[in-house]
């Protein structure tokens, strides 16, 4: 593997913050400041903006929910000291591990500030119709967004379409089914997709961020021909894959033509990815690694593999995804390959076996690897499927995928040896103390 040069932040002290309990604060003792803040078309530029900020959170896309996503899972292992990342390596999480309810507190957070937006934007006087329907637009996507991650971690979560008025409100939160999760998820998209712009900055949605993501959301619900449709509505948008796949992942955020969606930080606004993976010896924390399953998952001549993983002078693996300890990187939260590869596995699924090796054929043929040969290399439609969920699992390694990947391909008892209900997470012990018509996960 390459060994590359890390850089490290002026502010590195400021990632030493351990994991600590978030308790969730009844008390909306921010809700008349933002209500009045709320009020003309300055206030709703900056609580969109804050909208989007809500995705930086270090529990958020800024690292904890990325972590789990490939600690519970085979790609990540833990290296470091945080008990609660241990017991997602060891698939024994427990309704009381702090960061599983730091992920839950960060989203419902992002959700409340897209709540805000959509409440109180109608009633803005001063912003011309367009702008308005643009943020709502994009508040309407973030709330998709959010809701799928709470939805394929957890299942059965709250639905909360406004922003809690009171603690005696909040007290009262119970759990929707998962249908009616998906159903907010849906309308949203279509919402969104009526105002959002065409292109422009990758780190705001966009109409092709929404048909990337109902593509997504379309294969979790299994329904084959409208996931093949909206990925393709999604490439129409003119994405094409970057030419190196090291491209994507440059130390400062540059563009490519395949990022769809990206989150934004600087080394002010830093993310915890490149710190956690990267070793001490280069002035990473350590924190998380990757396991041995996934170095030996990649073949030597992958380019995906010699850019994620390297070993030191000691022969021990890291992860380099993201090559620098500043945190300045631009994570995405979805780009085309995987479009690509959603579209390969709906073709799968509805028996176009050779169009699905085509298609996942231009994510190997971008990692330095020969194409597939239909009927060669793969013929049945078992084998074209799981040759497509080994190339997701390649290419997504180390995003923030492969755990709920494998849960809802029902794959997770038998990769991860663990017990079926450990493939959902345990609803946060915080939040059953505060509503009692909250219910647990089975045998949580």
């Amino acid at each position: 593997m390459r060994i590359r040069t890390f850089l490290t932040p002026l502010l590195l002290l400021g990632a030493l913050t351990a994991c600590e309990d978030d308790l969730l604060d009844l008390e909306p003792v921010d809700e008349l400041t933002e209500e009045i803040a709320i009020s003309d078309a300055r206030g709703a530029r900056a609580a969109m903006t804050g909208a989007y900020q809500a995705l930086q959170s270090t529990d958020y896309y800024g690292g904890t929910f990325v972590f789990f996503n490939d600690l519970s899972a085979d790609n990540a292992v833990h290296t470091g000291t945080y008990h609660s990342y241990a017991d997602a390596s060891r698939n024994e999480l427990r309704p009381e591990n702090s960061s599983v309810a730091d992920i839950w507190n960060a989203i419902y957070e992002a959700i409340n500030r897209t709540n805000q937006l959509i409440i109180r934007v109608p009633d803005i006087d001063d912003l011309s119709a367009q702008e308005r329907d643009e943020i709502l637009a994009q508040a309407h996507f973030l709330r998709a967004l959010h809701y799928h991650n709470l939805v394929r971690l957890w299942g059965d979560v709250p639905l909360r379409e406004a922003p809690i008025a009171s603690a005696e409100e909040a007290s009262q939160v119970e759990r929707a089914p998962v249908e009616d999760v998906y159903a907010l998820i849906l309308s949203d998209l279509e919402t969104a997709k009526a105002g959002l712009p065409s292109g422009g900055d990758t780190r705001r949605a966009t109409l092709g961020a929404a048909h990337a993501l109902s593509a997504r959301v379309h294969l979790y619900l299994e329904e084959w021909g409208q996931a093949q449709t909206a990925a393709e509505a999604a490439e129409a948008m003119g994405y094409t894959l970057a030419e190196d796949y090291s491209s994507l992942f440059p130390p400062e955020g540059g563009e490519t033509p395949e990022d769809i969606f990206r989150v934004l930080f600087t080394a002010v606004q830093w993310n915890q990815l490149g710190y956690y993976y990267i070793s001490s010896g280069f002035g990473g924390r350590g924190e998380v690694g990757p396991q041995q399953s996934i170095i030996d998952a990649f073949q030597p001549a992958d380019a995906r593999g010699q850019w994620s993983i390297y070993g030191d002078v000691e022969g021990t693996a890291h992860g380099t995804k993201y090559p620098t300890t500043a945190g300045a990187e631009d994570p995405h939260v979805i780009r085309f390959a995987e479009v690509i590869l959603t579209k390969a596995e709906a073709l799968a699924q509805q028996g176009q076996l050779e169009d699905a090796v085509t298609e996942y054929n231009r994510v190997r043929v971008r990692a330095e690897l020969p194409p597939h040969v239909f009927e060669e290399d793969v013929s049945t439609r078992q084998e074209v499927l799981e040759a497509i969920w080994h190339e997701r699992r390649l290419e997504l390694a180390f995003e923030g995928d492969r755990f709920s990947d494998l849960r809802r391909t029902g794959r997770s008892v038998d990769v991860l040896g663990i017990q079926a209900y450990q493939a959902m997470y345990p609803i946060p012990q915080a939040e059953l103390d505060v509503a009692p018509n909250m219910t647990q996960n089975p045998e949580y």
